[in-house]
C-alpha cells in the first residue's frame, strides 16, 4: 500500500534530517546550496526558475503522479486510500474531474487527450477517452505502481504488495490485461515501481532493492544497475539517455547510455521519487523534504533549487515549454494531503514529446 511506502519515506525524512543537521554542525554551512541564478550577466540572461503552487488542494488528498500531453492537456491523479481524485488542466484552469469511485490512484500516462490512463491500489486502472472516466478490470488486488504504454494496444503496467510481494507486471493489449511473469530475481524485491521504454522492444522496469528489468519484445530479464537502493521513478529522452532515481537516506541515481547502466550515490540530496526530462541534457528531479534539483546527463552533475515545500515531491512532469510540475504531498497519516507546485523558466527549452 501506499501508506507503508510512504512510512518508508518517512524514516528515509528522518534519518536524511539528522543527517543535514550534523553537517550543519560539522561544518557551520547549509548543504545544498541552491545557485540564486542571478542576473547579473546582463539584461537577457534568463532569471531563476519560480516554484509556485500550481493550484489549492486543501482536503483532496495525497497526489501521486502527473502526466501531459502538452501545455494545455495536463493530468494530476492521487486522492484518499478509498477514494481517488483526478485533476485537469487546459491551459487556463484546474478543475476536478468526475470519476469512479476507486481507491488512491498513483500514476498516468496517455497518448494524447482522448487516450491516458492512470493505475493505483488495488488493482485498479482507469481509462480517460476525452468524455469520460471508466474502471477497467485488471483481474488482480495487488497495488499499481506504474503505468507506460508504448501504443494503445501495448500498455504495461508494475507494482506489488509493498515488504510482501511478489512484483506484479500487467500488460494490456487493447482488449485485456493479463498478468505476465517476472524472471527470477537476484534479490529479495516485493515491488516493481515503474516502468519506461523508447519503443515496443526497448522497455524497463524499476524497483525494489536496485531491481532493473529490460524487455526486448518478447521475453523480461534482469540487468545489472551497481545498486542495491530502490529505484523509484525512470524517464529518457531516447534509447541511450535514460535516467532513473530512487534512494533511502540519500539519494540514488542510475542512468542508462544504450549500452549499460551505472549507478551512483547523489548525496547530500534525500531520496528521490520523480524525474522528467526539461530539455535534450537536463532533467528535473524531486523527491523528499521538498528537494528539486536539476541533472545534467551530460555533465553528471546537479544544480538544486529552493521549492516552496517540505513535503515530499512524488512525482515531476515537463509541459515541453518553460512550465513543469511537481506533485505529492504527507500519506503516513490521515487524512492524506497533497501539494502541486509549478516550476516557470524564462530560457527556451527544447520542445520534447511528453
Amino acid at each position: 500500500m501506499i501508506r507503508a511506502m510512504i512510512q518508508n519515506e518517512t524514516i528515509r525524512y528522518l534519518r536524511t534530517t539528522a543527517y543535514a543537521l550534523m553537517l550543519i554542525a560539522a561544518c557551520g554551512c547549509t548543504p545544498m546550496t541552491p545557485d540564486d541564478g542571478g542576473s547579473d550577466n546582463g539584461p537577457d540572461t534568463p532569471t531563476a526558475p519560480e516554484w509556485r503552487e500550481a493550484f489549492p488542494t486543501s482536503g483532496e488528498g495525497f497526489l501521486s503522479g502527473v502526466w501531459g500531453s502538452g501545455p494545455d492537456d495536463v493530468f494530476v491523479v492521487g486522492g484518499q486510500p478509498e477514494q481517488s481524485v483526478i485533476f485537469h488542466y487546459d491551459g487556463t484552469t484546474w478543475e476536478t474531474m468526475d470519476t469512479p469511485e476507486t481507491p488512491i490512484l498513483i500514476w498516468a500516462f496517455g497518448f494524447g487527450p482522448d487516450d491516458v490512463y492512470t493505475v493505483g491500489e488495488q488493482g485498479t486502472a482507469l481509462h480517460y477517452d476525452g468524455s469520460s472516466w471508466s474502471q477497467m478490470s485488471t483481474n488482480i488486488e495487488d497495488d499499481l505502481w506504474g503505468v507506460w504504454g508504448a501504443a494503445p494496444d501495448d500498455i504495461w503496467a508494475v507494482g506489488g504488495e509493498i515488504d510482501t510481494g511478489p512484483p506484479i507486471l500487467l500488460h494490456y493489449d487493447g482488449q485485456s490485461w493479463s498478468q505476465q511473469t517476472v524472471p527470477p530475481l537476484d534479490r529479495n524485491s516485493t515491488a516493481l515501481l515503474k516502468i519506461w521504454g523508447t519503443s515496443s522492444d526497448h522497455i524497463f522496469a524499476v524497483g525494489q532493492t536496485g531491481v532493473i528489468l529490460e524487455y526486448d519484445g518478447s521475453d523480461w530479464q534482469q540487468i545489472d544497475a551497481g545498486t542495491a537502493d530502490d529505484l523509484v521513478s525512470l524517464w529518457g529522452t531516447g534509447p541511450d539517455q535514460i535516467v532513473a532515481v530512487g534512494g533511502r537516506s540519500n539519494a540514488t541515481i542510475a542512468t542508462y547510455d544504450g549500452t549499460k547502466w551505472t549507478s551512483r550515490s547523489a548525496a547530500p540530496l534525500p531520496g528521490l521519487n520523480g524525474v522528467f526530462p526539461i530539455n535534450a541534457d537536463q532533467y528535473l528531479v524531486g523527491g523528499l523534504i521538498g528537494s528539486a534539483a536539476v541533472y545534467n546527463f551530460t555533465t553528471d552533475e546537479f544544480k538544486t533549487e529552493t521549492t516552496t515545500t517540505v513535503q515530499t515531491i512524488h512525482a515531476v512532469w515537463h509541459d515541453g515549454e518553460n512550465k513543469t510540475y511537481a506533485v505529492g504531498g504527507r500519506s503516513s497519516e490521515l487524512p492524506y494531503t497533497g501539494v502541486a507546485l509549478m516550476r516557470t523558466t524564462t530560457d527556451e527549452a527544447t520542445k520534447l514529446i511528453p
